[in-house]
């Protein structure tokens, strides 16, 4: 994303910043935040705008600049503390530090500092260590033992003044609320009791958009107040998901007629007419403190990143599967494949998987959340419709994920051989990371396939890749509820019966 904001140069992470740090002998400042970030707009019209960091910036540094929505892979791993994140980079690529840096004078402080002790001892900073840290070792749960350490987490950090659960900021921990749903029956436990409290705030609390719909991506403080008002894609797909689950299997009719809203907003604000939907819609507290339609229909509208991304579209996709039954709207289902049709058609390589980004045109290439996202959508269209191009895909995709991304300690979240040019591993990116949420997704979408194919191998495979993240999910705190959640769905796959 070439671009110039005040007198910064930016250019886009790849081998020409890197080969430009060596050959001039200088560090790298690399500035990471998604597009609907109110702070990182802010830093770049403020600080990065400030001409004493602009000017500091162009002699003494390479700056590049991170969406961290199109580059995922970067910005998990050099993301400190939040966006937007000011990291310091070797010309290798090692991280020297960084944070989240907004005033422009302390920011020309800390960049003379760093431009100096590069200066002084480039050779021993460009041999920082990349290593990522060893994974911890597989552990053998007893049966249902993850979904009681989940129940027991959620009762213990619930909030019972306002609700939710966990640290600040308040948000909706969708796999724990989902794991919970398929379970448990309607007051099964204490912790099915507090999910249902919880389904009321996701249905009319703070963080739904009472005047225009969607959701909100979480709020400030313990009441609720003081939402971030930006809406994403994905979690608006993942609520959707949400909701609709709680229809089914709490008999929740108040979930029902939410979803039906959410879909209402998503096809209006999101859906993009040639199939697949935009990324997110970036944050404007001022429009969105505006309390009525009028005032809002006198305002512009908060930008839309137009941007169509393969992971993303995907999942809403497949919560317009679950939307097109539940909901029962064929409509949901045409505009599905539509989706999948698209993204698909426009990002895949033979051998080479689908790409993140369909619209517009440049893509990284070989993410496993992208296949992994694909593939999920693909099996939930076969499913539904019974089309076998919908089975190939996942077979296709979740082959080149075992070819390129298998290690022992489970599926990498990049392909580790196979990738060129722009592509390739700089940095960082050489070091393998194995994330819990795509390995238990990955596990899932492997069961599915041997349920539907009979394949015998696909379920060894599934058992492999949930057993890689066994020593990994409790160190996740609630977000660690996508292991147990995995398990519920390979349970369900095999027709065995939930805990109670």
């Amino acid at each position: 994303m070439s671009a110039s904001a005040g007198a910064v140069s930016w250019l886009d992470w790849g081998n020409a910043p890197f080969s430009l740090a060596r050959a001039e002998q200088k560090p790298i400042l690399l500035l990471l935040g998604p597009a609907w970030s109110h702070a990182t707009q802010r830093a770049l019209k403020e600080t990065y705008a400030d001409a004493g960091v602009a000017a500091c910036l162009g002699e003494r540094f390479v700056p590049v600049r991170v969406d961290v929505d199109r580059r995922p892979d970067v910005g998990e791993r050099y993301t400190i503390g939040g966006w937007p994140t000011t990291a310091f980079l070797s010309a290798g690529g090692g991280l020297l530090g960084g944070g989240v840096y907004v005033e422009a004078a302390a920011l020309v402080e800390v960049m003379e500092r760093v431009s100096e002790a590069y200066a002084t001892r480039r050779e021993e900073l460009d041999d920082v260590p990349m290593a990522a840290p060893a994974p911890a070792a597989p552990i053998a749960d007893p049966p249902g033992a993850a979904f009681e350490w989940l129940e027991s987490t959620l009762i213990s950090t619930f909030d019972h003044e306002w609700g939710g659960f966990g640290d600040l900021p308040r948000r909706f921990h969708a796999d724990a609320l989902e794991a919970v749903l398929l379970g448990r029956q309607v007051g099964g436990s204490e912790a099915a009791d507090l999910v249902e409290q919880t389904l009321d705030l996701v249905v009319g609390g703070a963080l739904w958009d009472r005047i225009e719909g969607g959701y909100f991506r979480c709020s400030e403080h313990r009441d609720w107040t003081a939402p971030h008002v930006e809406k994403l894609l994905g979690l608006n797909a993942r609520l959707l998901s949400l909701l609709l689950t709680a229809a089914e299997r709490f008999d929740r009719a108040d979930c029902g007629e939410r979803a039906a809203d959410l879909v209402r907003f998503i096809h209006q604000t999101f859906a993009d007419a040639q199939g697949g939907f935009f990324s997110s819609q970036v944050a404007n507290p001022g429009y969105a403190a505006l309390d009525s339609l009028e005032l809002r229909l006198s305002q512009a509208a908060p930008a839309l990143d137009r941007t169509v991304q393969t992971d993303a579209s995907a999942a809403m996709a497949s919560a317009y599967v679950h939307g097109a039954r539940v909901l029962r709207d064929d409509s949901l289902l045409e505009f599905a494949a539509t989706t999948v049709d698209q993204v698909v058609m426009e990002t895949y390589q033979r051998g080479g998987g689908v790409g993140h980004v369909s619209a517009p045109a440049s893509s990284v290439r070989g993410l496993l959340t992208d296949q992994v996202s694909a593939s999920e959508a693909s099996l939930d269209l076969f499913e539904a419709c019974g089309q076998e191009a919908y089975l190939d895909i996942p077979r296709e995709l979740m082959a080149y994920c075992e070819h390129t991304m298998w290690t022992p300690e489970g599926f990498c979240d990049r392909a580790q051989r196979g990738l060129v040019d722009e592509n390739a591993s700089f940095g960082l990116l050489s070091e393998p990371h194995h994330p819990l949420a795509l390995n238990c997704r990955a596990a899932v979408v492997l069961m599915r396939l041997a349920d539907l194919t009979g394949e015998s191998d696909y379920a060894d495979e599934a058992h492999r890749t949930l057993a890689s993240q066994s020593g990994q999910y409790r160190a996740h705190g609630i977000d660690g509820a996508v292991y147990p959640l995995a398990e519920l769905r390979i349970a369900r796959t095999k027709g065995a019966e939930p805990p109670g």
